[in-house]
């Protein structure tokens, strides 16, 4: 294989005619003469020291390396063509993917995009919804809102919420809630990966926790409809419940909180030009976050 990346040109013709397996085709689409199309194919071949097609008897077909490799130049190509429209068009034209924890959004982000979309009604959003680190990543997004202490490799990362938490229930257990020690009678939620909990709260109250009956649960979308169905108490996050429609289905029986060093933040990968939509949509965010921001 020769040094340095082959020329562009070279990859697209390819790309047409690895998919069409015609180069009369391919030179039809991308307007060409076949003997053009053949040429640049056996050049992208000589650069790359391999045959990346079978030729006989006037059909062609993909050899091993060539089936290979053309996964690898339509991602190229459509990754170029995205990102050029994403950079480069206007926000209302263009297309945004978002990766968000699940709590997040539904709680806050779901309830909310209708007056982001408002505001760009042409921008297409693609939210795709994850929960654990391992979860994210797997697939290139413009932008995720994830849980955590706001230190993933690569990632820039801004802290969206108070960083804070205290017990929230359903308003019938609530009722029954009149100091602390109440708590050890009701079924606490506990959340799993998260490195403050009951113990850390009951702890600044002065209080054994020991005894507690706890559920654990692996996200805190599922603690909410846990306690919302009054079924016991988890620690959630001041912000993300007063700011949504369940303020009015969960209630603080103590306004007792504990700061944590995890939080919900928007990240976006280090060194990649932002396109105009994330750039629009992050804006957005910080104007909705604002006055939680000014009040903590």
């Amino acid at each position: 294989m020769k040094s340095g990346l082959p020329p562009l040109n070279w990859l697209k013709t390819f790309e047409v005619a690895a998919r069409l397996l015609n180069f009369s085709a391919a030179a039809r689409e991308i307007n060409m003469t076949q003997s053009a199309v053949s040429q640049q194919i056996r050049l992208l071949e000589d650069h790359l020291g391999e045959p990346l097609f079978n030729r006989k008897h006037r059909r062609v077909s993909l050899t091993n390396k060539g089936m290979s490799y053309l996964p690898v130049v339509q991602s190229a190509i459509n990754g170029l063509r995205r990102s050029t429209a994403d950079i480069f068009s206007p926000v209302s034209s263009g297309e945004l993917v978002i990766e968000v924890n699940m709590a997040f959004g539904l709680g806050w982000l779901a309830p909310r995009l209708n007056n982001f979309c408002s505001r760009y009604p042409g921008l297409r959003l693609e939210i795709r919804h994850s929960n654990w680190d391992q979860d994210f990543d797997k697939e290139p997004v413009d932008l995720s809102i994830r849980h955590g202490r706001g230190s993933w490799p690569g990632q820039a990362s801004r802290p969206l919420l108070t960083p804070r938490l205290k017990p929230y229930c359903a308003a019938s257990l609530s009722k029954l809630v009149h100091d602390p020690m109440d708590l050890l009678s009701l079924p606490l939620i506990d959340i799993l990966g998260n490195h403050q909990g009951w113990t850390d709260w009951f702890l600044k109250v002065g209080v054994d926790d020991s005894a507690a009956l706890k559920h654990r649960v692996d996200s805190v979308a599922i603690a909410i409809n846990m306690a919302q169905s009054g079924l016991g108490v988890f620690l959630g996050y001041e912000d993300l419940i007063s700011t949504t429609s369940l303020r009015d289905k969960l209630h603080a029986p103590f306004d007792i909180w504990i700061d944590t060093v995890e939080n919900y933040h928007l990240t976006y990968p280090e060194g990649r030009p932002l396109s105009s939509a994330a750039k629009a949509f992050i804006d957005w965010m910080m104007d909705e976050l604002a006055p939680l921001q000014e009040r903590s």
